[in-house]
């Protein structure tokens, strides 16, 4: 792996770095597509099937000729077609019809469906009050999918509506990039599990369960390593198991250059590291580099910072190791709103302010920083439904400007503060 030009890099640079120094994972696995939920696509998926399978009927209706319609001559109803049948041997003759229903197989020579609501019917005849076309309200064979056609691409995160489209061709299997191995650890003589009693100088751990959180849409299984004391032997013991178990380790706390934060050198002796500053706010003290084979991503000790960087840096990574295409790698929903207040600050960070997005009473987007946002505040997130970003060249910026937003939470209450 190669080391970076410079230890301090702006966010697009890290990123870049990283992505181009993990690999996608070449092993695989045979899910089942109903257990294949948010995996990652190892192969382009082939139709073995036309969807639909053959010609059927998109209304509940009349299968007629349409050149029978062209006149209010009534037609003989010689039949009835349901959903499920099979598609009659016989050909359906001129002026009749046959009663069908939606997703019904199209008899033989019927060239057109007419709906229930455009005719009028008595016991044995039908009036066709609307002329039809050729070709109305029938589902062709293949509409939908082509057999032998590149219905997903590898390289694809499974979703619910993926699901919907391998059970509609018959697909029962699916062959996927095996499960990412990710272990996660908290480091720090101060950290305390929740359900303990503090003692003074103490806090409870949360880094963990957020990561937790953020990678539980992923396709990767987590080893919890718990928390860890600042002690060079227990630090080294762990990260040495975890490069023999795991293909990406995350560790919080230990990364910045306090007399106690021993992860980042240890990290240097037992394997590399490559940077282990970035130019963004907050979140600077992020480490990568590698145990073994194993990728590590040290992330910084305050919640705040923890959870910013694991969603710009951590994630990414991820994303790529468990063969997730390119172009959805660092793809972020970004927009633009205007600003409703005057913002000050230091250049020299790209900063993601937390912030409250919303559309006025004339469907403009706005949005507006929350008052607290220290590192430490864990509530500047839960009360944010959005990053408002600044680039690190900008000092100042205006009520009224327009800036960048990245939306949290896309379900989200928009309208009004």
């Amino acid at each position: 792996m190669a080391q970076t030009p410079s230890p301090w890099l702006s966010l697009d640079d890290a990123l870049a770095f990283s992505l181009s120094n993990v690999s996608p994972l070449d092993e695989t696995v045979s899910l089942p597509v109903a257990s294949s939920l948010g995996f990652v696509l190892a192969d382009d998926l082939i139709s073995p099937v036309n969807v639909p399978p053959a010609d059927n009927s998109a209304m509940d209706g009349y299968a007629v000729y349409a050149s029978d319609t062209q006149s209010p001559s009534p037609l003989t109803v010689v039949a009835e077609q349901f959903a499920g049948m099979s598609r009659p041997d016989k050909k359906q003759e001129k002026g009749t019809a046959i009663r069908i229903m939606t997703g019904a197989l199209i008899p033989p020579g019927a060239d057109s469906v007419v709906m229930q609501e455009n005719t009028v019917r008595d016991a044995t005849q039908v009036v066709i009050a609307k002329p039809a076309l050729v070709g109305e309200n029938i589902r062709r064979s293949g509409a939908d999918i082509e057999m032998g056609s590149t219905v997903i691409t590898k390289g694809t995160a499974l979703n619910a509506a993926h699901l919907v489209l391998l059970h509609s061709m018959g697909i029962s299997h699916v062959t996927v990039t095996r499960p990412l191995k990710v272990g996660i650890l908290a480091t720090g003589d101060e950290l305390v599990e929740p359900g303990n009693t503090l003692s003074s100088g103490q806090i409870y751990e949360s880094n963990r369960i957020g990561t937790r959180a953020l990678l539980a849409q992923l396709p990767v299984t987590i080893t919890d390593y718990g928390i860890v004391a600042d002690d060079k032997k227990a630090l080294s013991d762990i990260l040495t198991k975890a490069s023999k178990e795991q293909d990406l380790l995350i560790s919080s706390g230990g990364v910045s250059v306090g007399d106690a934060d021993f992860v980042k050198e240890l990290v240097a002796q037992l394997g590399e590291i490559n940077f282990w500053k970035v130019a963004i706010k907050p979140g600077k003290p992020f480490a990568f580099g590698k145990l073994s084979s194993t990728v590590f991503c040290g992330l910084p000790g305050n919640p705040v910072s923890a959870f910013v960087t694991a969603q710009q840096l951590v994630l990414p990574i991820i994303r790529r190791m468990a063969g997730i295409a390119t172009q959805h790698n660092t793809t972020t929903l970004t927009l633009t709103a205007r600003l409703q207040q005057d913002i000050k600050r230091r250049k020299g960070r790209q900063e993601f302010l937390r912030a409250r997005m919303y559309q006025d009473s004339d469907q403009q987007w706005c949005v507006a920083p929350l008052s607290k946002q220290s590192s430490g505040v864990m509530t500047s997130i839960t009360n944010a439904n959005c990053y408002l970003v600044l680039p690190a060249e900008v000092s100042e910026v205006k009520a009224g400007d327009t800036v960048l937003v990245q939306p949290l939470r896309l379900n989200d209450h928009w309208a009004g503060q």
